[in-house]
């Protein structure tokens, strides 16, 4: 009897964990580049626009970055205390857990950055754009400075009174008019979206033909992952860890989530419509602008959850423990499911200071 020839080919689950994994620590190669010469890191910069910039935990300490390229750039946990980043552009980077403390950033382009939990501790903020940043709030700016020139997230200029309320000092200085940027590094702060297998197969080829079948990626490990607008819709993510993973605007409608751990993973403005997050672990998460609608929160801990401005319209929460979620201006509906089985209230949604919504 012949030996059956039998070729399990798995398609997808390494190439992902490979291509979306964050890395442990910052790419030497990337930072010698960086240190060397800044025009020309910034010249491969332009001619590279959707290479990845891998800086996270990179010691910084003290480099001369003016003017410097680092749009969309991974610096989480990077240490750049004293570093001179005047008039950099830093738009759609991630800024998360990084040291900063009495860093350089006046005049610097920090659109879209997260900052959640960076120390900017006596940092010069004068002249910053800091428009959409998200996460200042979790952020030390104990000690920054600040002017009449610096653009807060909402798009307002700084005042006296936003800078007491963050510990930080504010200075006057003469007004500046803010212009669209229209540097040859516009086109790098365009969205760079990564395709992700919703359906992934696992291919097996024996004497007899070719059978496939659809595999799961529940189990597997997602912590510290940056997958911001990864397209994961429809997938099996059982069980699966994503702690403290990045997946701000990612698409995840009707995938199921259903035990994964969403410990302090930063989701904003993702979509989560449809979505089984039966039993999840949210502790911390920020979904700031998350689309829940539908979605299945039975028994899920949100403790300390952040999800101002979220969608929860027709959400099951039943079971789910929202002590201490921020639902400021969260949407709510009558089809929404609260913890004690209830169908939402408008009266509910007051005491939460969430917006309660009729079909």
């Amino acid at each position: 009897m012949k030996k059956k020839r039998f070729t399990v080919k798995i398609l997808t689950v390494g190439m992902m964990l490979a291509m979306y994994q964050t890395a442990s620590a910052y790419d030497q190669e990337t930072l010698n580049l960086l240190k060397k010469n800044i025009s020309g890191w910034n010249t491969k910069r332009l001619a590279t626009p959707g290479h990845i910039i891998d800086l996270s935990r990179a010691p910084l300490e003290n480099a001369d970055l003016s003017e410097a390229c680092l749009v969309k750039a991974n610096l989480k946990g990077a240490f750049m205390k004293g570093a001179n980043l005047k008039n950099a552009n830093i738009e759609g980077a991630n800024l998360r857990w990084s040291m900063l403390e009495k860093a350089d950033l006046s005049g610097a382009n920090m659109v879209n950055t997260n900052l959640f939990e960076a120390n900017l501790e006596g940092a010069n903020l004068k002249g910053t754009n800091l428009k959409g940043t998200t996460g200042i709030e979790q952020a030390n700016l104990s000690g920054a400075t600040l002017s009449n020139n610096t653009i807060l997230p909402s798009g307002e200029r700084a005042g006296s009174r936003w800078s007491t309320l963050h510990n930080a000092q504010f200075v006057s200085e003469p007004e500046r008019m803010f212009v669209h940027d229209t540097s040859p590094f516009t086109e790098l702060s365009a969205p760079f979206y990564k395709p992700f297998p919703a359906e992934p197969r696992i291919t097996a080829t024996t004497e007899t033909g070719t059978r496939t079948s659809q595999a799961a990626f529940s189990d597997l490990n997602f912590e510290n992952a940056s997958l911001d607008h990864a397209d994961m819709a429809g997938a099996n993510f059982a069980n699966a860890n994503f702690q403290k993973a990045e997946l701000r605007s990612a698409k995840m409608h009707g995938a199921n989530l259903q035990c994964a751990n969403l410990d302090r993973a930063f989701l904003k403005d993702a979509d989560l419509s449809n979505t089984n997050l039966s039993k999840a672990m949210l502790y911390a998460a920020v979904l700031t602008g998350v689309n829940l609608s539908g979605a299945n929160l039975e028994g899920a801990s949100l403790f300390n959850a952040n999800l101002e401005g979220a969608n929860l319209e027709g959400a099951n929460l039943k079971g789910a423990n929202i002590m201490d979620a921020n639902l400021n201006n969260a949407t709510i509906s009558p089809l929404t499911i609260l913890p004690s089985g209830e169908h939402a209230t408008a009266n509910w949604a007051i005491m939460k200071q969430a917006i309660f919504v009729k079909p």
